[in-house]
C-alpha cells in the first residue's frame, strides 16, 4: 500500500513556504535539481498546493520518492483525502538547457528540446502507460486501495527565462497542450510559472475562507 504523509493546507504557513520560494527563485539563476528537491521536502505546504496546480482539488496526502507500482518513481505523489485522485510529479533541474539546448540547430535553425527534458517528459509518459495498464487490477487494489483511480502526471522543469529566446516560449506551450497520451494532459510548468499558480490557488484559498 501507497505510504502518504497527511497534511492540511494552511494560509499563514502556505504564506511563508510560498515567499521562500519567491525568493529562491529571486536569487539563483540556475538551480540544481537535488537542491529543489529537498526544498520541496522540507515545505509540505508547496507539495499541497502543487497537487492543487496540478489537479487535484483537496489535496491532503503526500509524499517524497514514491514507486508506483513498483515500477517507476514519482518525486512528489499527492492524493485527496479518499485516496480516488493522485498527482503524480517530476522534478528536474532548473537551468537555462533544461528544456532546450543553449545554442541552435544549425541544420534547422531552432533550439532542440534538450535530453533532460525529453527523459523528465518520458518519465511521465511511462507512468501514464504503467497505470492504464494496471487499472482495474489488484495491483491497484492493493497499491491505492481502489481498482481505479484518476491520475495527473507532471514535469517540473527548468525556468522562464531559458525558454525567452527564439520561438521556445510558443513550441513549449504548444507541446503541451497539443499532446495527450490516452485522452491525459502532460502538465508541465517551469519552476516560475508553478510559483505563479501557487500563488493564484493561494489567492483562492485566502479569499474562499
Amino acid at each position: 500500500m501507497i505510504t502518504l504523509i497527511s497534511g492540511q493546507l494552511d494560509q499563514s504557513r502556505s504564506r511563508h513556504e510560498l515567499d521562500e520560494l519567491k525568493n529562491l527563485l529571486s536569487t539563483q539563476a540556475e538551480i540544481k535539481e537535488t537542491y529543489l528537491l529537498g526544498f520541496f521536502e522540507a515545505r509540505p505546504q508547496l507539495i499541497l498546493l502543487m497537487g492543487r496546480v496540478v489537479g487535484l482539488g483537496g489535496p491532503s496526502m503526500y509524499n517524497n520518492e514514491l514507486p508506483i507500482l513498483g515500477k517507476y518513481r514519482a518525486d512528489f505523489v499527492v492524493s485527496n483525502n479518499s485516496h480516488s485522485e493522485f498527482a503524480f510529479i517530476e522534478f528536474e533541474n532548473a537551468t537555462e538547457g533544461s528544456i532546450f539546448t543553449k545554442t541552435i540547430n544549425k541544420r534547422t535553425l531552432a533550439h532542440s528540446w534538450s535530453p533532460r527534458f525529453e527523459h523528465g517528459y518520458s518519465q511521465v509518459i511511462d507512468w501514464y502507460h504503467h497505470l492504464r495498464e494496471n487499472d482495474g487490477t489488484s495491483n491497484m487494489l492493493s497499491e491505492f486501495g481502489r481498482r481505479t483511480i484518476k491520475s495527473y502526471g507532471a514535469l517540473i522543469i527548468g525556468r522562464n527565462s531559458s525558454i525567452g529566446k527564439s520561438d521556445c516560449r510558443h513550441r513549449f506551450q504548444k507541446r503541451i497542450e497539443c499532446s495527450t497520451i490516452y485522452d491525459k494532459h502532460i502538465t508541465c510548468y517551469t519552476f516560475d510559472d508553478l510559483y505563479e499558480q501557487m500563488e493564484i490557488q493561494y489567492d483562492i484559498l485566502a479569499n474562499f475562507k
